[in-house]
């Protein structure tokens, strides 16, 4: 994964996603939706065979679009150890 600026507002951030898919981003999209502080997250694929995905993030005072994206990223991080612990303990079964 590689990520690109391409935007930086005040309260808005705009970056391509290069090594992705709607995998990820969708993760990303709804785990921001969750934050308090986050206005609107979204992203669009142009075209998958020639874009990569571009997400788009806007915050309210008191949150920077960085800071929400960080801590998106460290949410859907834990839910993934948490489903790794998990298979392992069933597997195990």
């Amino acid at each position: 994964m590689e990520l690109e600026l391409i935007e930086k507002g005040e309260g808005s951030l705009l970056i391509k996603v290069r090594g992705e898919d709607h995998t990820l981003c969708n993760l990303l999209r709804k785990t921001l939706h969750s934050d308090k502080h986050v206005v609107t997250a979204s992203y669009v694929i142009e075209h998958p065979l020639v874009e990569p995905p571009k997400l788009y993030v806007k915050t309210k005072k008191g949150k920077t679009p960085e800071r929400a994206l960080m801590d998106a990223a460290g949410q859907v991080a834990g839910q993934l150890k948490e489903l790794q612990k998990q298979l392992q303990r069933e597997l195990k079964k």
